[in-house]
């Protein structure tokens, strides 16, 4: 998947809006409730905001929208105060009166953040979800519901609070500005649990450690090999009109970290990189992210550039680089090259065509000063390309190879397609046939480390955790291969810029807040910070 793609669809809510537990409307499981209960508190803020017009404002009509309809999605948000100190065994009784809408599953979650206002929230800076309630059904039509919220806390009494809904479908609530019967309440009751308390032990004086810092004891290697750890990198596919700089900013922001790597896609024989803005992203304090390139040639074949055709613009792009590129970046040529074989005599494409053209640009640019880019040589790696004839003929040779990549995406139907991870990286339908493709980068060419230059899970409804459970066990089974050391996440809607749905399914990192809870766990365990310590110390 090494074009650009962007936009319509999910967005961060429905990744990030965790969940929320609640009484639906689907016989018997709706309540229906009284206008409002004693000591209960109204909402004294709400909206929702739609992902097509992510600028406008919705807080003073009187209903609520959640969910999809068409190609929008709607979220919901709900802010009380005054509820005094909320512990996370303590119960919130949510009350919606829903005016109408569809059959379906509404999710809750409380928000990153209180800092929101009920006249300037929009689908473009309203804040996530981060910590999930639970999740109910909903029957269609009008009914009052109650939604039975654990796990908020609070110490200031505001909590807030958004809403979502599952796999389309939309439902419309009444706002605070509607009649009084109907509007949002909520109701808290506190824990009868009793406090535990610790046995007391005696003090034992801690053994003296010496002081030391992450990453010490590693080191990266001239061609940026991690000796610990994996390097963390991603491509923030732009989502509703934004910019690739503002959706590489958004993903780092949604993940909770920075990123090690940052990817780029270049096109044709006229751009020089790094551009001064990637590079002051490279550069920015206390981030020190590393450049990413995918490069691939326009209007020419593999031959031709390898027969000089784009020398000009090789020696000037080589000698721009020697000129502004103070660090090392990854560069690769033409990824994912396998489907463009021709492999008719003369077509230009054929295997050693490429094989040529990737010694020849790395040796023109080499040659004209860009020794600064470590080199990539990536495959899409996946058996029906692996087991073709002319395979091995596509490699450049170890001298002009600094890393072997693949792009590896978990979608589709299992056993093969929908995998953990460990299945994802070496996928195979037949072993004796194909190894998978981390086997036979590490059988064949040993000595290269090996990166996933895209990699993406999708969040498909059939199997509802899935994402969750993938992330969740990803960094133990990282474990056992040692010859990956980064891997570069690619962050999608699942949709091209003119809105064609993707096969690899949407992989953007909160497509559900489960997921995203699970990948920020991800992400934050020693194997993939180690490197990090190590290069940014």
């Amino acid at each position: 998947m090494s074009t650009r793609r962007k936009f319509p669809a999910t967005k961060k809510f429905v990744a990030t809006a965790a969940a929320a537990a609640l009484l639906g409307g689907i016989g018997a499981i709706a309540t229906v409730l009284p206008a409002q209960a004693a000591g209960a508190t109204t909402a004294s803020a709400d909206s929702y905001t739609v992902s097509t017009l992510p600028t406008r404002n919705y807080g003073a009509v009187t209903k609520i929208a959640v969910g999809s309809d068409n190609s929008d999605l709607k979220n919901g948000y709900l802010k009380f105060t005054n509820l005094g100190a909320i512990a996370a065994t303590d119960t919130l009784n949510l009350k919606l009166t829903v005016t109408g809408g569809t059959a379906g599953t509404i999710k809750a979650s409380q928000l990153q953040s209180n800092n929101w206002a009920e006249t300037s929230i929009a689908y473009a800076n309203a804040p996530v979800g981060v910590k999930t309630v639970g999740t109910a059904k909903i029957g269609a039509g009008a009914q009052s519901v109650t939604l039975s919220l654990t796990g908020l806390t609070s110490t200031d009494g505001t909590v807030s609070i958004g809403l979502a809904r599952e796999a389309g479908g939309i439902s419309r609530i009444a706002s605070r500005e509607a009649a009084a019967a109907q509007r949002p309440t909520i109701e808290v009751t506190a824990s009868t649990t009793p406090p535990v308390v610790p046995p007391v032990v005696p003090p034992v004086e801690p053994p003296v450690v010496p002081p030391t810092t992450p990453g010490t004891n590693c080191t990266v290697s001239v061609t940026l090999v991690p000796s610990c750890g994996t390097w963390f990198g991603a491509a923030g596919n732009p989502e509703g009109g934004e910019s690739w700089d503002a959706a590489q900013t958004r993903f780092e922001k949604d993940s909770g970290r920075t990123m090690d790597i940052t990817h780029y896609y270049k096109r044709g024989q006229s751009a020089m990189f790094p551009t001064a803005n990637e590079l002051s992203r490279q550069n920015e304090t206390n981030k020190n992210r590393i450049l990413l390139y995918n490069w691939k040639p326009s209007g020419l074949t593999w031959r031709q550039v390898a027969n000089g055709a784009a020398d000009p613009y090789l020696k000037s792009l080589g000698a721009y680089m020697k000129a502004n590129a103070s660090k090392k970046f990854f560069l690769s040529l033409n990824a994912e090259m396998e489907d463009e074989v021709n492999q008719t005599p003369g077509s230009g494409q054929t295997a050693t065509d490429f094989r040529d053209f990737f010694r020849h640009t790395t040796q023109v640019l080499r040659a004209s000063g860009g020794t600064n880019a470590i080199t990539v040589m990536n495959y899409t790696g996946i058996e029906k390309w692996g087991t073709m004839s002319w395979f091995n003929d596509l490699y450049p040779g170890d001298d002009v190879v600094d890393w072997i990549a693949q792009d590896p995406y978990a979608f589709g139907k299992p056993p093969v397609w929908l995998t953990d991870f460990s299945g994802m990286v070496n996928r195979t339908s037949n072993p004796k046939v194909w190894p998978g493709f981390y086997n036979w980068a590490a059988t064949n060419h040993p000595s290269k480390p090996q990166m996933l230059g895209e990699w993406g899970v999708d969040e498909d409804t059939t199997y509802p955790d899935y994402k969750r459970d993938f992330f969740n066990t990803a960094a133990s089974q990282l474990k056992q291969f040692p010859k990956l050391k980064a891997l570069v996440y690619w962050d999608s809607t699942g949709y091209t810029p003119d809105g064609t749905k993707l096969p690899v399914g949407i992989t953007n990192i909160d497509s559900k807040a489960s997921s995203l809870a699970a990948f920020r766990s991800y992400i934050s365990t020693d194997v993939m910070n180690q490197a990090r310590n190590s290069y940014f110390k």
